[in-house]
């Protein structure tokens, strides 16, 4: 069943957002009658595309094969807010290739104002500190990423040597260009004797 308080949560916030990007329902109207299967970690919903370009809700009564599938992994979620190609790849779309391309436009154009709306249910100062802390996490995440891989990366070539250097790569690559160099010029001569004698 896929009418479930999860799924109406998800269209009541798809719809919120997409009320601020007046172009999308004019985009989607195009594919009035599709229908899309979303899956977004654990929840699952299925929308039809309404004449009016209005995404709603369709139950099981809608066709087995869905015209476009996406799956959405949890962990990307918050990466797609901030609108990370990264997070693009981490999505699965099987389906209908241009509804797929509407749908990845009008997510890259639309704009939420997540502060602004839960202002509206915990207040402004409580909404801006929960938005500031989120992007806090965030920028913690990814320092901690790039410095985990720095640190990966100078253990596995300085300590225990199993990856060159850029350095001693670059090195390496002079050295063999040179003994090419130096190989073809004794075949060369190897070629002359050969013919003198």
């Amino acid at each position: 069943m896929f009418e479930t308080a999860p799924a109406y949560g998800l269209l009541r916030v798809i719809r919120r957002v997409l009320r601020d990007y007046p172009q999308a329902a004019t985009q989607l109207s195009a594919y009035a009658g599709k229908s899309i299967m979303l899956h977004l970690g654990p929840v699952d919903a299925r929308f039809r595309i309404a004449a009016s370009g209005e995404l709603e809700l369709a139950g099981a009564e809608a066709a087995p094969n869905d015209d476009l599938t996406v799956a959405i992994p949890l962990s990307a979620v918050p990466e797609l807010a901030r609108k990370s190609e990264a997070a693009w790849r981490a999505l699965a779309l099987q389906g209908d290739g241009e509804l797929a391309a509407t749908l990845s436009n009008i997510a890259q154009n639309v704009q939420w104002d997540v502060e602004e709306d839960l202002s509206r249910v915990v207040g402004d100062i409580a909404a801006h500190r929960l938005v500031e802390g989120a992007k806090s996490v965030g920028a913690w995440q990814a320092d901690a990423r790039q410095r985990l891989a720095e640190n990966v990366a100078e253990f596995l070539t300085e300590e225990k040597r199993l990856l060159l250097a850029k350095a001693e790569l670059e090195s390496f690559a002079r050295s063999n260009e040179s003994l090419r160099d130096d190989l073809a010029r004794l075949e060369a001569r190897v070629a002359r004797l050969g013919k003198s004698a």
